[in-house]
Order: C-alpha cells, then structure tokens, then sequence
C-alpha cells in the first residue's frame, strides 16, 4: 500500500509540474523607437528571437501604436515560415498598453511579421521545443508575397539562427547586426 500511495504522489508531483509549465508566458513588446539622424523609426519587436516550450504562452504588448503578430503562413499570401499542420494565426492591431497572446503548441521554428510593419523589418522568431519546419530555410523570397524587404534580411541575420536562439533562450533587437536592419 505504501508503495502505491508513493507511486500516486509521484504521479500527481509530475502532472503539478507538467501543468504548471504549460501556464508559462513569455512577453514580447512591439517597439516604434526613433532613432538619431534618420527620418523613419525602427520597428521592432523585443525579443527579436525567443525560445520557448510546447504549451508555452506569448503575449505580444503594444508599447507603440499599429502592430499585429502574424504568422508567415501560406493563407496569409507569403512564404510559408511555420511548422507544417499549424494554422494560419494574426492578432488583430493592438492598441498602446494593451496586448494579444497566442498559445504555441506544435513544436519547430515560427516567423512572424507585424502587417503594418514587415517592410521596415519588423520580424521575429520563435522556437518552440526545438528548431524544425520551413522557416529554418533562409528567406529568399524578399517581394510582398515573402520577407518583405528588410524583413528578409532580418530573419536571415545569424544573430537569429535558431540553434543560437535555443541556446541564449532570446535574442534582443539590439544583437541584430545593423546591416540587417538598414532601410534601403
């Protein structure tokens, strides 16, 4: 009898566990910062790179007006940059303060882009679990149906690399190398 209360504690400590990591979430904050000596801001989201786990939570915060979170996906007429089975998904603009999450459960690599924002470069990726699926490819597709402009630069950074975000668990905006993020 002992042995079978113990195995039962044991079982509901790893399902405690279990759940209490799948409540995890991750804050990603969608920037407008103007920058010295040039007209156009950056648009950015901080992290530009995070790591995170199946089940795991993202909350996309507006510090800025006019930004979405949404996935390159072929439905949304752009390269297709997620795990194969996951559906299309895009907030709606975000206002200043507020926020949008998104549950991330198929494991591999996403690309994101702000819809208002893709061409200055406003990108991210997110691994989940580990790297796998379409975006570990680099972007070469750089017209409105692709990386748009300076987006594609950006997720090509190596600063972004998947293995390196997994690694370091994010990557800043800032760690970006500057050629990357230059506007034509």
């Amino acid at each position: 009898m002992f042995a079978t209360v113990r195995t039962t504690l044991l079982l509901l400590a790893a399902g405690a566990l279990a759940f209490a990591h799948a409540q995890t979430t991750h804050d990603v904050i969608m920037h407008i910062t103007p920058v010295e000596g040039r007209p156009v801001p950056e648009f950015y989201f901080e992290p530009v790179g995070l790591f995170i786990q199946p089940g795991d939570v993202v909350r996309f915060v507006a510090a800025s007006p006019h930004h979405t979170a949404t996935a390159y996906h072929g439905e949304h007429i752009k390269s297709h940059r997620v795990p194969d089975g996951v559906e299309p998904f895009s907030s709606p603009i975000v206002p200043i303060g507020q926020d949008w999450s998104y549950t991330f459960t198929v494991p591999g690599t996403y690309d994101l882009w702000c819809g208002p924002h893709e061409h200055y470069g406003m990108v991210m990726r997110i691994v989940v679990g580990e790297p796998g699926g379409p975006a570990e490819e680099p972007a070469t597709n750089f017209g409105p149906d692709g990386t748009f402009q300076v987006a594609g630069r950006v997720l090509n950074d190596p600063a972004l690399a998947s293995a390196l975000i997994v690694e370091l668990g994010s990557v800043s905006w800032y760690d970006l190398d500057p050629a990357s993020k230059a506007l034509p």
